[in-house]
């Protein structure tokens, strides 16, 4: 099942298998532009995600 996950700065998206694939796509994302939290829906439930 794919979890999809959205920037929480802008609006880039991006999905992967696993959070920890999530958590790889955007830690790029996050270096090249300075963010560093996103959201991403599990059970319907949207969360936020921080990584450094």
């Amino acid at each position: 099942m794919k979890i999809y996950g959205t920037c929480a700065a802008c609006e880039f998206e991006t999905s992967g298998d696993t959070i920890d694939q999530l958590d790889d796509k955007f830690r790029h994302h996050f270096i090249m532009r300075g963010h560093e939290s996103y959201f991403y829906k599990e059970k319907n439930i949207e969360k936020i995600r921080k990584i450094s």
